[in-house]
């Protein structure tokens, strides 16, 4: 008998890559996914979809209990993929909504019908953001509450409730960095190298620095930490760490645009952030809004020894993820 796994996010670009990634290892897959979610990408794969949405307890409940009625006594595995990634001003209360209280509902459900085992995918931001040439680790002190950020706030607090449950759902938590790969539809690695392709990121780079790593490789971390992970355990997800400029000049040699010449200084960065807030105030933006701003200005620099000692992971080098990915995007005309 095949394990049934319950996946909410199917249809987002690691859910994607998540489905495919069980499918290949014997999973039956199960997927909660939005009335309007596109679902055309995955019509390949065997999947039983359950209408539902995290600001709706009763659609969570529905398909959780359903998923492990189905699975009897061999019991039901979830993996809490879905949640909302936006720097935008507006936005703070429906990310409380979704990425709290859609993690909160879903986990109580699973706890109320007996889920057997739980994934919760959290983010990096979750664990903090690196000061001076740290390297931050699993067990780090979270600083992410000095950045105001919505998304980092509301990620936070979503693990904290997760790992609250650990013992009753077996639960462990993994923290993926900036994740590239292949996608289907629009989405921050699209705008990021068709800003590239097209000269649109200015001569200075921000003077923070993020982890990286490819899709399939965070989709195959996902199935380790289920398969291999251990109850209460958080693992981070990073191939490599870069600063801002290193990552723009990487992505601009392989599309054959100039390169980024300087990085701007430390101490200049909050007047940039200060500059987006008065005009955030009186036009919203939707990319370059303040706290986009702040997080850039931050090195999001990570170790990911304990998911390769305790879970066996070995990513993929992230330069040929890039070149994936360019190559992904270019023949679907993306750029």
């Amino acid at each position: 008998m095949k394990r049934k796994i319950l996946i909410t996010g199917g249809t987002g670009f690691v859910g994607n890559a998540l489905l495919r990634e069980l499918d290949a290892n014997g999973y039956e897959l199960h997927a909660l996914a939005r009335a309007t979610s596109d679902k055309r990408t995955l019509e390949d794969l065997e999947i039983t979809w359950y209408p539902g949405d995290l600001t709706d307890a009763e659609s969570l409940d529905r398909a959780v209990a359903a998923v492990c009625a189905a699975a009897g006594d061999e019991g039901a595995w979830l993996v809490h993929c879905a949640a909302l990634i936006s720097y935008r001003s507006a936005d703070g209360e429906q990310q409380e909504a979704v990425n709290f209280g859609g993690t909160r509902s879903v986990l109580e459900a699973a706890e109320r019908h007996g889920m057997q085992r739980v994934v919760h995918v959290s983010s990096v931001v979750g664990v903090g953001f690196a000061r001076g040439d740290e390297v931050l680790d699993e067990d780090s002190t979270f600083n992410g509450n000095d950045v105001h950020c919505d998304y980092t706030r509301t990620k936070r607090a979503a693990e904290e409730f997760a790992l609250s449950k650990a013992a009753a759902l077996d639960l462990r938590v993994v923290n993926p960095g900036a994740i590239f790969g292949p996608v289907f539809g629009e989405s921050n690695t699209t705008r990021f190298l068709r800003s590239v392709a097209r000269r649109k990121l200015g001569p200075v780079a921000p003077p923070g620095g993020l982890s990286v790593l490819g899709v399939r490789d965070t989709a195959r971390g996902i199935r380790l930490a289920l398969e291999r992970g251990r109850t209460g355990r958080r693992y981070l997800l990073v191939e490599s760490y870069m600063t801002n400029a290193e990552l723009f000049r990487l992505a601009q040699k392989k599309l054959g645009v100039p390169a980024v010449p300087f990085t701007m200084p430390s101490a200049l960065w909050p007047l940039v952030v200060l500059g987006s807030r008065v005009v955030d105030a009186v036009k919203p933006a939707s990319l370059a809004t303040p706290q986009a701003l702040r997080m850039l200005g931050l090195k999001f620099r990570y170790t990911s020894a304990r998911a390769r000692e305790e879970l066996g992971w070995d990513p993929v080098p992230f330069d040929e993820v890039l070149d994936e990915t360019i190559e992904h995007c270019r023949a679907r005309g993306m750029l």
